[in-house]
């Protein structure tokens, strides 16, 4: 029977968060972890960027330094996601592993079925898988930092808008991926982290974050809260992959590698 792992977590800093998520890939690329779903919150705003995204010239550091938004280097690709009312989930698998493809789209598919059966339980019924025709021509009409101004392949959306955005990482022995199940979203705010050549730019990215992204609050025409998204997504990942599913916390290793990594990592901008 197939071993799972799930940990649940309460709010934490940029950093420890994102160390938390590297120490988890390290455990699995050792064979000292089973696959593992891990669910997390933020402490405060905090605006995530991918590792090749030039910060500089796309980020507004000093807006963010004065609202007090911290801003952190993620281990996966893409672009900018403000973490603030939501529900972070990341699932970590070694490579390979019988329940998913060796590809990164088609491990992106199949835990995108697990993220739709947690949704279906919440109550959204109308979220869909992304297609790569249509998901090509929206990111290629959209030049916004901001990864919700653009849907990937095998991303989530409900009639047209992007619900959960995600990003992975692959190494030769495991794989990374990591998202955001938006709760609600400050589109303003958001809009306003990133630096644009033009103003026309950043209204048609107000535009985008205004009629192609949706939270769960909109889908469901109600207030949404924090356990019982979890709760849901725990759920869908059990129906999605079956077998032994165990609640348990970090090992002692991914504590000191998280904690290592955490002390080497710095902050690019905080208040």
């Amino acid at each position: 029977m197939p071993e799972w792992r799930v940990i649940e977590e309460g709010p934490g800093d940029g950093i420890s968060n994102m160390a938390v998520d590297r120490a988890i890939l390290t455990a699995c690329e050792a064979g000292e972890a089973p696959p593992t779903l891990r669910l997390y919150s933020w402490k405060r705003p905090t605006l995530t960027v991918g590792y090749a995204q030039d910060i500089d010239r796309e980020i507004d550091i000093e807006r963010c330094r004065v609202l007090g938004i911290q801003i952190v280097r993620r281990p996966t690709g893409g672009r900018a996601l403000l973490h603030h009312h939501e529900v972070t989930y990341s699932f970590t698998a070694p490579v390979p592993h019988p329940h998913f493809p060796s590809s990164l789209l088609g491990a992106y598919r199949v835990i995108a079925q697990a993220l739709l059966e947690g949704l279906e339980i919440i109550g959204v019924q109308e979220a869909a898988l992304a297609s790569a025709g249509k998901a090509e021509k929206i990111r290629n009409s959209s030049r916004s930092p901001s990864c919700l101004s653009s849907i990937n392949h095998w991303e989530i959306e409900v009639q047209g808008a992007k619900l959960v955005g995600s990003a992975q990482r692959r190494t030769k022995k495991a794989f990374l991926q990591h998202g955001s199940i938006l709760i609600n979203c400050d589109r303003s705010l958001l809009n306003s982290l990133f630096k644009y050549e033009a103003a026309d730019s950043r209204f048609k990215s107000m535009d985008i974050l205004n009629n192609r992204v949706v939270t769960l609050s909109e889908c469901l025409g109600r207030e949404v809260g924090y356990r019982e998204v979890l709760q849901a997504l725990k759920q869908g990942f059990s129906r999605a992959f079956p077998g032994r599913w165990s609640q348990e916390s970090l090992s002692s290793c991914e504590l000191a590698r998280s904690a290592s990594d955490a002390c080497s990592t710095g902050v690019i901008s905080t208040s």
